[in-house]
């Protein structure tokens, strides 16, 4: 396989001499796309914790980020480069008359695509994102913002940073970093390379975060302990898999101010839950992610699929639990009721939900509620059991449904169980908007 993906490259025209240099040293100020996604507009954004921190920071997949010569309309050559690259390419069933695109296929990302988002293009490179506790203010994020400290004691600059693809104006509390940060050998063996650290440093732009009534806080000096490596081996004790964890969920009242996105990002908009439930939508149980959340690190979630994946936990009067696990049921809790609507900001609302669904792929997930808030008030806990008759998550380094033979992808999510946090009463949400200079 490598002598073929050597063979294509050569044909193509492509280089393969590694990553591109760290964004400090490229020149000019990337896309003009990018520059757009550096624009201080935030709307709306949920604050996650009391503090502003890094909540939570690991590797999600390695060398798919940048793989050239991708076209949809020469999709046999496309799957070579992306199998080559240790990407997956799935097996695509789509509506009648539908052309999927290249995303449809692979989590694989061209240059091209890297440079429109986070931008310049990169090579072959590792994804790793970062969520903080406060929405980041987009114009001070760059790549010489972080340090990785790797378990073998090296210390990487990533090549970019972007707030994509959390690219909606009330999210944008992540920072994600492309950059050379391990390989795929499992924890055990003395090989395996894979951060241990991130860490926010000094550089000529520090990062801010945003805080209540606009207060800015430097990042400079945060630091967060890594999970480790995604690639555990298969055979491990479900709580060990490697895969993307809930880094925190918030109950508020449905609202869709700061929904929508900049002009050239809006392909997975409107994706809010009034747009998908209209006046079902009362409350919003956002989930703050570690990753990209995917069935098989390739498809997009549908919004019909809550039962799949979730569980929610409420105390009823007499102290028992009660478990919300279907959509569309009335559960009783203190004397009131609520019901599962669907989930929401994944992607437009469409007719057939398939392998061609368009999904943001982002750090969020809204669970949607509606019914009484004095029973919604006592929902404690969003679980993911993760195995049967749950299924798991995959961050993008995922198997996808055709995965290469030998090829060891990224693990999938662990069983877990997040608190939640009730703000009804005060939605903790920051409005930030600066004119560009």
């Amino acid at each position: 396989m490598r002598r073929i993906f050597l063979i294509l490259c050569a044909t193509l025209g492509l280089a393969l001499s590694g990553s591109s240099q760290t964004q400090a040293n490229h020149d000019g100020d990337g896309t003009p796309t990018y520059q757009i996604l550096r624009q201080d507009v935030i709307i709306n954004a949920d604050i996650w914790d009391e503090e502003p921190k890094i909540m939570a920071a690991g590797l999600g997949f390695t060398h798919i980020i940048g793989v050239p010569g991708l076209d949809v309309n020469n999709p046999q050559i496309s799957e070579m480069l992306v199998r080559a690259a240790g990407g997956t390419w799935n097996t695509v069933t789509c509506a009648e008359g539908v052309t999927p695109t290249v995303n449809a296929y692979t989590s694989a990302q061209t240059p091209l695509a890297i440079a429109f988002a986070y931008g310049f293009p990169v090579l072959f490179d590792d994804g790793l994102p970062i969520e903080f506790s406060w929405p980041i203010r987009p114009s001070t994020l760059d790549a010489t913002d972080f340090l990785v400290t790797l378990n073998n004691g090296q210390k990487v600059v990533p090549d970019v940073a972007s707030i994509a693809p959390n690219l909606e104006f009330n999210e944008r509390s992540v920072a994600v970093i492309f950059g050379r940060f391990g390989n795929r050998l499992p924890p055990t063996d003395p090989a395996a390379v894979y951060p241990i650290e991130v860490e926010d440093v000094a550089d000529e732009t520090p990062l801010q975060l945003v805080g209540p009534n606009g207060r800015l806080v430097s990042a400079v000096g945060f630091r967060a302990k890594t999970p480790g490596t995604p690639y555990t081996d298969p055979d491990v004790p479900p709580e060990q898999w490697g895969g993307p964890r809930m880094v925190a969920a918030k109950l508020s009242r449905m609202s869709t101010l700061g929904e929508g996105a900049p002009a050239p990002f809006q392909g997975a908009v409107p994706n809010d839950g009034v747009t998908l439930y209209g006046s079902e939508a009362q409350y919003r149980l956002r989930i703050y992610t570690s990753g990209g959340f995917s069935p098989d690190g390739v498809r997009g979630v549908f919004p019909t699929e809550f039962s799949r994946y979730f569980r929610l936990r409420a105390k009823d009067k007499k102290g028992q639990t009660v478990f919300l696990t279907e959509t569309g049921v009335d559960y009783s809790i203190h004397g009131g009721t609520v019901r599962v609507v669907g989930l929401a900001d994944l992607g437009p609302p469409a007719t057939t939900y398939d392998d061609c669904y368009t999904e943001d792929q982002d750090n969020y997930i809204d669970i949607i509620l509606a019914g009484d808030e004095k029973a919604v008030r006592h929902i404690t806990h969003v679980d993911i059991p993760a195995i049967a008759p749950y299924h798991p998550f995959y961050n993008p380094g995922g198997p996808g449904n055709n995965p290469t033979p030998g090829v060891r992808y990224s693990a999938p999510s662990p069983p877990q169980s997040q608190k939640i946090w009730i703000t009804l009463d005060d939605p903790r949400t920051v409005t930030f908007i600066s004119p560009p200079p």
